[in-house]
């Protein structure tokens, strides 16, 4: 990639940015990934891309009601580093993917297969911590959550009984950061309502482990101040928890929350889950407004 005035003008003066040949189309996305990722004076020393990224992270603090300020504010810090993550944050999706592999027969009844239900509960003992084992998916409920996720974003297809990875699992096989990227959009939900609720669950675990009751009561003013059912109707804190429980569920499946021993343990991040909420947080924080 031409770094300077001179390797830009051979661009010009060869042809390739001229809009009516071939290499016009791959000279031009060279030139606009150049311009976005070189420090700009323009933009107070900062490349273009990085500064529109601060701005849209500074829009997205800033959004009410107070109450939503106030739960992020303690993650703020933490999205002014670098964006870079372990490698095992998505580690029981991708594992998943791995044993699907070249293909997998799937039951009578469309389950995964016995043997893989054996080796997740061998892998994950924790998912069945009572009884001799799950004989089935159906008795297995992170399995099969996990194997609604891999089906709702596409990582896998289904040919008669025939299980496969998708063009977009295989390509998450191979690269850990869309891996990761799939499982933080898992765990913040696909509505607005998931989003506004899981954001706001984060930044309260991010301050310190939590209550089930403590997280609704502080998570639930600020879906109350910004959502309403279809008929006008106010959320109540039956929704709250509602929308809650995915947002633990999906993230006890994925690893990203410590194991409770009883209903009534502190619900906190684990290692990879902190990792996992910085990369679902940038995700909304710079992202476009209408599109993650």
């Amino acid at each position: 990639m031409p770094t300077s005035k001179v390797g830009w003008s051979r661009l010009w003066t060869g042809g390739e940015l001229a809009p009516d040949t071939r290499a016009f189309p791959a000279a031009r996305r060279r030139l606009v990934q150049h311009w976005i990722t070189t420090v700009q004076p323009v933009f107070e020393g900062r490349a273009p891309l990085e500064a529109v990224r601060r701005e849209r992270r500074e829009l997205w603090a800033e959004a009410p009601p107070t109450e939503r300020r106030a739960l992020l504010a303690a993650f703020l810090p933490a999205l002014e580093e670098s964006s870079a993550a372990p490698v095992d944050t998505a580690e029981p999706l991708r594992w998943l993917l791995e044993q699907v592999g070249g293909g997998v027969t799937l039951t009578q009844a469309g389950y995964l297969p016995r043997e893989l239900v054996a080796a997740a509960f061998a892998r994950y003992p924790h998912w069945y911590p009572i009884g001799k084992g799950p004989r089935s998916e159906a008795d297995l409920f992170q399995l099969a959550d996990l194997h609604e996720l891999a089906r709702t974003h596409r990582l896998v297809t289904k040919r008669l009984r025939t299980l496969k990875p998708s063009a977009a699992g295989r390509a998450q096989l191979t690269d850990h950061q869309l891996c990761q990227h799939t499982a933080a959009l898992a765990w913040l939900g696909t509505t607005a309502a998931d989003r506004q609720v899981a954001e706001c669950a984060l930044g309260a675990l991010w301050a310190e482990p939590r209550l089930r009751e403590d997280l609704r009561d502080v998570v639930h003013p600020v879906l109350a101040a910004g959502f309403t059912h279809g008929d006008g109707t106010a959320m109540q804190a039956k929704d709250t928890e509602r929308l809650l429980w995915r947002f633990w569920h999906t993230g006890r499946e994925l690893g990203y929350l410590e194991p409770e021993r009883s209903i009534d343990a502190l619900i906190s991040l684990s290692t990879t889950g902190r990792s996992a909420a910085l990369a679902a947080l940038r995700l909304l924080a710079e992202g476009p407004r209408d599109h993650i």
